[in-house]
């Protein structure tokens, strides 16, 4: 039997903030034990959300719901959840459809990917920026990156600053930061521009020109994440390829109105922002009937990195696999992609290599993670 007999929660704090004066790194541990003794986990945490919010909606709405049923039947579950996703939200359902997959994958004895299909064995890795002030500091990351093999570097611009810190950065900031990155690494590395709904329509327009000039590979998310006819008006004026369902509404049921009125040239989508693997799998069908690129992002935890690798996998038409670079300014590293973790992702010379061990495939340092337990629900 692989009924669910217990489902909590535990808030974890890093003991060292992995920004000076910020929480970012701060999650909990969602943990679905079964009759069978096969536990499955995931960390909630990221995607814009009051991690001790969802922690709650999951022991007080989710919990009830869980206990007896049967962890195999994920999409019964999920289903059941996405009907109530207008008060529970993504984060919720998509931590406990982690946790159940890491369920069956354990009780298969196999990882993830090869129950949903694997497609791949490896996946090359970009490395996505954190946001800098300087030029030169975009400029001297790709180039440290770069020298480690990785084979593409994404750009989280000055101008991000606008909504993060309420700062009046105008445009040319990020014009010259694309120039100095493009002068930094010539003409054949790999670029990528993410602007994540900082720019109007103008705006847009003007800078896309300047990405298509020193030949980008996709502009993502330059306008409002529900601005359809925005990206449509964007996508006739430009050559370079959009990326523009990072944050849609609706789960995997946004999309294909992004698809039939021609608003994007990929589909987008993580285990957070759209509701787990089980979500996440069904933006990938959607794009690959479709012909497009499903470009997997970052899953705001190392766990959610972890499903998302596996959903890379599985996905015929994935192209890279992102990898956020948050530190400060001059430091580099990936302790956000591992940290909590006793067994890493496997990246080597710039490729992601699928996990071999059953579930999610990696297994948690508990050590690290009980040392920072703050509260548990």
């Amino acid at each position: 039997m692989t009924n669910i007999t217990g489902v909590r929660v535990a808030m974890h704090e890093r003991a060292t903030p992995i920004l000076p004066g910020t929480n970012v790194g701060a999650f909990g541990v969602l943990t679905i034990s079964t009759d069978s003794g096969v536990e499955g986990t995931a960390f909630v945490g990221g995607a814009h959300t009051r991690t001790e919010t969802v922690a709650q909606l999951i022991a007080e709405v989710v919990r009830p719901q869980l206990i007896g049923a049967d962890a195999l039947d994920i999409g019964i579950i999920w289903e059941r959840l996405w009907q109530q996703e207008r008060m529970l939200g993504t984060v919720a359902i998509g931590a406990v459809d982690v946790a159940l997959w890491d369920i069956l994958g354990r009780t298969a004895g196999l990882p993830i990917h090869r129950l949903l299909g694997t497609a791949r064995t490896t996946i090359p890795v970009y490395v996505s920026s954190w946001v800098h002030r300087r030029p030169d500091d975009y400029a001297a990351e790709a180039l440290h990156y770069r020298s480690e093999g990785f084979g593409a570097y994404k750009i989280h611009p000055p101008t991000q600053l606008r909504l993060r810190a309420g700062l009046d950065v105008p445009l040319q900031q990020d014009i010259e930061t694309a120039r100095a990155v493009r002068e930094a690494v010539g003409p054949d590395y790999t670029l990528m521009w993410d602007s994540p709904w900082v720019y109007g329509y103008e705006e847009a327009l003007r800078f896309g020109r300047v990405l298509e000039e020193l030949d980008y590979l996709w502009y993502e998310d330059p306008l409002q994440s529900d601005d359809v006819y925005g990206y449509e008006r964007l996508r006739r004026h430009l050559r370079i390829p959009l990326l523009a369902t990072e944050m849609t509404a609706g789960g995997p049921y946004d999309y294909p109105q992004w698809i039939l009125r021609g608003a994007t040239d990929y589909l987008r989508g993580d285990v957070a922002f759209k509701g787990g693997i089980t979500a996440l799998m069904k933006i990938v069908r959607t794009a690959e009937v479709f012909r497009l690129g499903f470009e997997p992002h970052d899953g705001f935890n190392p766990l959610g990195n972890a499903a998302g690798a596996h959903v890379a996998m599985a996905a015929p038409n994935a192209g890279w696999f992102e990898v956020l670079a948050i530190h400060p300014t001059g430091e580099y590293g990936f302790e956000w992609l591992n940290y909590g973790l006793a067994t890493p992702l496997k990246i080597e010379q710039g490729l992601l290599h699928a996990p071999t061990a059953p579930g999610l495939g990696v297994e948690i340092d508990w050590d690290l993670i009980r040392s920072g337990i703050v509260a548990e629900y």
